[in-house]
Formats: structure tokens, sequence, C-alpha cells
């Protein structure tokens, strides 16, 4: 076989499995592709194939989520013994290549010796291993982190044919990269490979300039991380831009995630705005509109927001009509509140399980002896009416949040790990159901009035203050106030207040609860946390609702304990 890199005919391999070892899982999926002799801009023909799970086997929750994969059906995938007489010819003519290759030969020689077995398979050639000799200080040599590198996006999904694609631009270039070094021969590159990786000498190498990142302005916004396509990897928000991105290049520790975003980030971009408030809205807005791979809690969830009835007893996508309580997430404990009052209202009637997710076992009988145990001490009497359910709700909220700011700190002493739910454990899961279930109903309730107000408050950077109003919890106008009184160490007086907040237009309340759906739902979870914060750090001046009541400070603080 040709020993010329630059003209060795190669076999890009790549496996996905539901398992990391033949013993613990299966092959999912398989593909190649063979790039001809010569460097080629073109980019290869790629083979990919599902691959025949053996009976009875799923595709784990947590494979199919990486892969996209949730099933492989009868008929769908290739045989074993088929796919090993596919490859043996390729083998046979072309040095087989795959990143991180100890992964890909592990389940090669699984299936040779299982289906074709006496077949020499040759050793497969490692991407990963000729990366961590070439660059040492790029902080993470994995698949997605070299590509990017590079200058290649790959696809969020790990997919086999997507991490061909990669491994054969990677390979194009470190075959470049070795040239350069001397190393054209595949014996030289063998002897290369047998030599031990050279440390990290001084700080990360990163393929963004320094000076990109020195240059951002000391200001609060919203900044987007960018691969060299443009592509947007990650969105944040911060008070300082400048902090907040050099930050990323400059830490000494970091988690592995970060690792390999900051291995691909080429570029950056910027909105500044007026205040950290403002940023967490646009930032918001950036998420849901350029999707980030590395962002996760703003991203689309896949999930709708319903109304409860006056009696909680029923629930529609549509508000009006009796459905009066809401919105409330599809997944709330809101929606238990009624199936708990059925239950306690009928003295003999115990829930054939405990409701909510529950990710340990029961005790014998603890269903039964905690469920008395949270009637009788939580909602005696009968019959429970629905006022009943929503004043015992917000009293066991109240307590989590006084349970709660009394906690230990963390490195006080562990209590042992539980392996079993008891008696008293089913009574506090049922507590905390209704209490975030009631919760959530008054969250619900404070969300139709937070996304259609204005508000007041002097942001700890500024000497002036800041007015904003919002319609479906979007800003639609804001402004600096620089009126004298404002900036008084006195207390503004309510009229003085009403005087600075911009007027909400009136809207009813279930023209607001109409324009409802997921996305409003998480931008005014968004909108909320920031109230909060300003809240809580006294800078709140005060918010006026779209019936023109005015809430300062000290009312904003007492409803945030319920909520």
């Amino acid at each position: 076989m040709e020993n010329d890199l630059a003209r060795l005919p190669v076999v890009i391999l790549d496996c996905q499995t539901t398992g990391a070892t033949p013993a613990k899982g299966s092959l999912l999926e398989i593909a190649w592709a063979i790039l001809p002799p010569g460097i080629t801009e073109r980019e290869p023909e790629i083979h990919s194939f599902l691959v025949s799970l053996p009976e009875e086997e799923t595709v784990p929750g947590r494979i199919s989520r990486m892969t996209g994969i949730s099933s492989v059906m009868p008929g769908d995938g290739i045989e074993k013994l088929e796919l090993a007489k596919l490859l043996l010819p390729v083998f046979r003519n072309a040095v087989p290549v795959a990143h991180f290759a100890v992964f890909e030969q592990r389940w090669i020689d699984h299936l040779f010796s299982t289906y074709l077995p006496g077949e020499q398979i040759p050793r497969i050639l490692c991407t990963r291993e000729i990366a961590r000799r070439l660059y040492p200080n790029l902080p993470r040599k994995g698949i997605r982190a070299v590509a990017g590198y590079l200058g290649y996006s790959m696809d969020e999904k790990k997919r086999a044919a997507e991490h061909v694609r990669a491994t054969s631009l990677i390979w194009a270039s470190l075959v470049s990269e070795l040239n350069g070094k001397g190393i054209m021969k595949l014996s030289q590159l063998h002897e290369y490979l047998l030599k031990p990786p050279s440390p990290r000498i001084g700080s990360w190498d990163y393929p963004m300039p320094k000076v990109t990142r020195l240059s951002l302005p000391d200001t609060p916004g919203v900044y987007r991380l960018l691969s060299k396509e443009g592509k947007v990897l990650y969105a944040g928000k911060t008070s300082s831009l400048k902090r907040r991105v050099n930050s990323y290049f400059t830490r000494r520790k970091a988690d592995e995630k970060t690792l390999e975003l900051v291995s691909q980030v080429h570029d950056v971009s910027t909105d500044e705005c007026e205040t950290p408030l403002e940023a967490a809205l646009l930032e918001f807005e950036t998420i849901r509109r350029f999707d980030p791979p590395y962002n996760i809690a703003l991203r689309e969830r896949g999930r709708e927001v319903v109304f409860l009835s006056e009696d909680l007893s029923a629930c529609s996508r549509t508000p009006g009509g009796g459905f009066v309580w809401g919105p409330v997430p599809d997944n709330s404990p809101a929606l238990l509140l009624s199936e708990l009052r059925l239950w306690i209202n009928d003295e003999g009637c115990v829930p054939a399980e405990l409701p909510g997710p529950v990710y340990l076992p029961l005790e014998n009988g603890a269903l039964e002896s905690g469920f008395s145990m949270f009637r009788d001490e939580l909602l005696p009497g009968s019959p429970v009416t629905v006022s009943d359910i929503l004043s015992s709700g917000l009293a066991a909220w109240l307590r989590h949040i006084d349970e709660k700011s009394n906690e230990p700190d963390e490195d006080g002493e562990e209590s042992s790990a539980q392996e079993t739910i008891d008696a008293a454990g089913v009574m506090k899961h049922l507590e905390w159901l209704l209490a975030s279930g009631v919760r959530d109903l008054r969250r619900g309730a404070w969300f139709c009035q937070l996304g259609w107000s204005s508000l007041l408050w002097k942001p700890a950077f500024s000497e002036s203050s800041r007015c904003a109003l919002f319609s479906a919890g979007r800003l639609i106008s804001s402004t600096w106030m620089m009126e004298k009184e404002l900036l008084s160490p006195e207390p503004v007086s309510r009229v003085e207040m009403e005087k600075e907040l911009l007027s909400p237009e009136p809207v009813s309340r279930v023209d607001r609860q109409l324009q409802f759906d997921s996305g409003l739902y998480d931008l005014l979870r968004v909108l909320d946390a920031e109230v909060r914060r300003i809240t809580a750090n006294d800078s709140l001046m005060g918010v006026q609702t779209p019936a023109g009541k005015v809430l300062k400070r000290r009312k904003l603080k007492c409803l945030y304990r319920l909520i």
C-alpha cells in the first residue's frame, strides 16, 4: 500500500453504540467514507447504516437524546454479518482512520471476531492521538473541539455520518500539518505516535485572537461566541461584556463543556444594553433565534402551557369559558391538585401509586401511612374545598421557604443517603406537590400582570432611574428618569412614582391569557428572575400593573415570598 500520507487511501470510520463496550451494549449505527489517494476538497461519499439490535433491546433514553435515534425497527437496520462482509474489502484496500480510535477498534474487533473469525483487521489510526501531539495547548482534543478549531462546526446530534464528515476534514488538516513537520510517510507517522504527547507549555491556545476579547466594552449586554463559519455556539448576558467574555479564556479551572466550547470559538459578536435586565431579555430572544448548541437553560423545551377550571378539575390549552387559573406548565403539580382533593375527601381512598416524579422505591405500607399522615396533618376535616387546597398549599409553601432559609451550610454533617421512601417521605413528597402546585397557580396569575406592566428601578451603576414598559413580556419602551425627586434618598411617594411610571395599556385578563404559549411563559420566567433580583438588592422602586396599581418594593418582597 502506498506509504505517502498525502496519497494514502484511507477509510474514515465512526460507530455509535448503546453502551461503552460490547459487553454493555450493541452497535447502533456505523458510517464510513473512502478517501481516494490525494487530498481533495470534494466531500467524500458517506455510507451510513443503522444496525439491527438484538431482540428485546431498546435504545436507552440517554443515547436517544444524544443521537436522535429513538428505535431501530426490524428490517430498518443492517444485520451484523452483512455489515462485516461489506467492511472486509474496504479494510483490505484502505487504512482505517477514526477519531478516538480505541473506541471504534473495540467494536470492529468484536464485530469481526463474532461474525468473520480469523480475518485480520488492521489497527485504526487515531486522529485524536495525532491532534494531542500537534496541538498540545488546545484545551480539548475531542472530535467536536478539534473540528471546530479547524473551522468545521458539527451538528449537535451525535450521528455516525456527521462524525465521518468531521473526521475527514480533521485528517486532511492533520496530514498538512504533519507534512510541515517532515512527517510524510505512514511509517514515520507510526513512529511519531509511539512517542508520548508533549505536555502543555504556558497558557492554552485558542483560535480567537486575544485582541478581539480585550477590545470589548465594559458595559452590560449580550455576547455571542461564534465558530469560524459564524455559527452561534453560545449566547449569554452580562453586566460587563469585557469581563465576562474574557473570563472564559482566563479562568484556571473550567468544566469539560466550557473547554470544548472555547476550543471552537473564532470570534465574538456583542450587543450593548442599557441595563442587565434588558440584557437578560435580549439573551432570551437571541437563544430562541439561534438555538446555540452550548446553551441549555433557555432553549425550546417542547412543552405547553395550560389553564385550569375554577374547581381545578379540568384543564384546557385555551383560557376563558370557565378555565380561569393559569397559565401553568403542562407538567406542573397544579394539575394534580384536584386528584389530591378527591383522594382526601374519600377517606377509604389511597392513590394506586405516589403521584409526581418518584426516583426511589417505597417501603411496604409507606404509601398508605404517608397519605394518612398528609390528610390528617395538612388538610384535616371533610369535605376539603378548593379554598382549603389553596390555603393549605400556601401555608406549606411558606414553611418550605422558611425551612430552606434555615438549612445548615453544605459543609455541615452529611445525612446518610436514602435507598427507599418511608411514610414520612411520602408525606413530605405530597406536601411538596401541594405547595408547588399552588405556587404555580399564584405564579401564573403574577405572570399575567408582570408581562403587561411597567417597572421603575435604579441600577447599581447609575445615578438615575430606569423606566421600562412591557407588553406580552417584550420591552416596548424604556427611558432614563433624571428628575431630582427620584435621585433623592427619601422614599418616593406613590403619587410621584405614578407620575414617572409609563402607564401600561389596559388589557383584560382573558386577553392576556390568550397570548400565552410556552415561549411567552419562559420569557416571563426570565423577566421575573430579573425583577426578583432587583427587588432583593433594593434597586426596584415600583411596578405598575395593567390595572394601574403601583406595587412598591416592600409589597413586591412580600409577593415574592408567595411565588
